[in-house]
């Protein structure tokens, strides 16, 4: 019966993590419908106005053909016109006269196709405003449908929270045994953290001396400096013991590079529990993780997100566990069930090191660690947004 309480009581507080991520992302179509929906009502809101200025523009139009049309219908004799003609003061007046009337029909004919396009223009400007009109009924519906889906999914969380409440207990207990195991994680890879860089330093003090040795047997030569004639070529970025060869200082530089663009460990990621120090929603229990938690599935293959060194293969509490130094970074790859990779090796961007072992309650779940040195970051800043 205990084990079934603790079983429910991580699936619960597994299940809490993915409503709240649900949450996050039903908050961000929301969000989105939103913008939408502004936009939509600003298009409208131009389309009306334009409607507004069309039609403002073709009732000025048909004065002006009428007002046309009313004076042509007063003189639309030909004795008129031949009168107009021949009324002219001189010849030149008279071809004057009947350029007039040539340039009076013409101006007709355009008025009547000014009102033509304009009219087009106000046919087209109201099929528009129409379509946007049902373009907002549209999204309007899809806002109202997301808003009652999260109305349910606050419901379901609420539902979590209450339950975990009701086991605070019972979960602590589970939480300061996974501390525990997070803590021994820490010290590991804190003492091969440490271990790297005392080796490096090591091996620049000897370098050192070598080549002190080697100065002092050696005549004195003259050494041109290739930054006095290229300043632009000037190496700025300080200088890392853990950055001892210019293929190290490559990789350490390609992973900062990168920071927020490297691949996920494993294709089907889904975090369950973030980096850092986290409360849990209605109860007093207080997460802190050295790095994130993921959910996958069970036996998928987990990959190096960089380049680098297999630093070491290890156990804790049970489960294996993998460090890679990437320069003066290093990953952890944890709950391993087998590991593909021996210390020494060189690994690339996505080759696989190993597949996900599973948790307590039978899903596939590893937990991703990244240091710069010694010190633990958020994993979440250095991967690809999902």
């Amino acid at each position: 019966a205990q084990s079934e309480i603790s079983k429910d009581k991580k699936a619960g507080l597994s299940q809490l993590k993915l409503i709240e991520r649900k949450l996050k992302s039903r908050y961000a179509v929301i969000d989105n419908l939103n913008d939408e929906m502004r936009m939509i009502d600003n298009t409208i809101f131009n389309d009306n106005r334009e409607i507004y200025r069309l039609q403002k523009e073709l009732d000025t139009l048909k004065k002006q053909y009428a007002r046309t049309i009313e004076y042509a219908y007063k003189n639309r004799s030909s004795y008129d016109m031949m009168n107009f003609i021949f009324s002219a003061t001189s010849f030149n007046d008279a071809v004057r006269r009947v350029s007039y009337l040539k340039t009076y029909r013409q101006y007709r004919d355009e008025q009547v196709g000014n009102i033509n396009r304009t009219q087009k223009d106000l046919s087209v400007k109201i099929n528009t405003l129409t379509q946007d009109k049902k373009e907002k009924g549209k999204v309007l519906l899809e806002q109202n449908k997301q808003k009652e889906i999260l109305e349910g999914e606050k419901k379901e969380k609420n539902q979590f929270v209450t339950k975990l409440k009701s086991r605070e207990k019972e979960i602590e207990k589970e939480m300061a045994a996974k501390r525990k195991i997070e803590r021994s994680l820490q010290s590991s890879i804190a003492a091969i953290v440490k271990r790297e860089i005392e080796a490096a330093r090591k091996k620049a003090e000897e370098d050192a001396k070598k080549a002190a040795a080697t100065v002092s047997t050696s005549k004195p030569v003259e050494i041109k400096s290739s930054t006095a004639t290229n300043p632009s070529a000037a190496v700025t970025r300080k200088v890392n013991v853990l950055e001892n060869t210019p293929e190290v200082t490559r990789v350490s530089v390609g992973f900062e590079n990168n920071r927020g663009n490297l691949p996920w460990p494993v294709d089907k990621a889904t975090v369950t529990a973030g980096f850092g120090r986290q409360k849990i929603e209605g109860t007093s229990i207080i997460e802190d993780n050295i790095g994130l938690t993921i959910q996958t599935v069970p036996g998928t293959n987990v990959k190096a997100v960089f380049d680098g060194t297999v630093t070491t293969v290890y156990d804790v509490a049970g489960s294996q566990a993998v460090t890679i130094k990437h320069g003066k970074y290093f990953t952890t790859y944890y709950n391993l069930s087998t590991v593909n990779v021996a210390k020494g090796a060189s690994v690339k961007m996505g080759q696989a090191i190993g597949k996900a072992a599973q948790n307590d309650d039978g899903d596939g779940e590893i937990i991703f660690v990244v240091n710069i040195e010694s010190k633990f970051v958020d994993p979440e800043d250095w991967l690809k947004n999902r």
